[in-house]
């Protein structure tokens, strides 16, 4: 007598069923993941910016601005004087970048021309998404913290 091998189509229903409640219940937990990791990635885009737009400063011995392209969120540009050294491009539209000032001035010293709070968040404004929060301060050194700015 030979032995039947493989899976009888009650055991497949089962096994696809299992898999389908386990998506539908990582599914949003995964996107609330990717969202986080983008608000993440954007502050440390952020903070990599400002810290070349002060060095660059320093560097070159002039005021380098960086200045928003339309909003924050729409991209942003690293200038000394009529001579653009960076643009960093839009970002993905799941999450927002506000800030009050449409530019921030970085003079020949290193020092910031005035505070600056961002507020990277969730652009759906979901709960359960923690905002984060990068600010310079009048030295010019910026930092990443979590949460909503104050």
């Amino acid at each position: 007598p030979r032995r039947q091998r493989g899976f009888t189509l009650v055991e497949m229903v089962i096994v696809v069923f299992m898999v389908g409640v386990l998506a539908t219940l990582a599914g949003p937990l995964f996107r609330d993941f990717i969202i986080q990791q983008s608000i993440r990635n954007a502050a440390y885009e952020l903070m990599s910016d400002l810290t070349f737009a002060r060095s660059e400063a320093v560097k070159r011995n002039l005021t380098v601005t960086m200045s928003k392209t339309g909003t924050w969120t729409g991209g942003r540009k690293i200038a000394a004087g009529a001579t653009t050294l960076r643009q960093h491009p839009a970002l993905s539209p799941n999450i927002t970048i506000t800030m009050a000032s449409s530019s921030v001035d970085f003079f020949l010293n290193g020092r910031a021309a005035a505070s600056a709070s961002f507020t990277i968040d969730d652009a759906a404004g979901k709960a359960s998404i923690v905002a984060r929060c990068v600010s310079v301060d009048p030295g010019g050194r910026p930092q990443s913290v979590e949460g909503a700015c104050p």
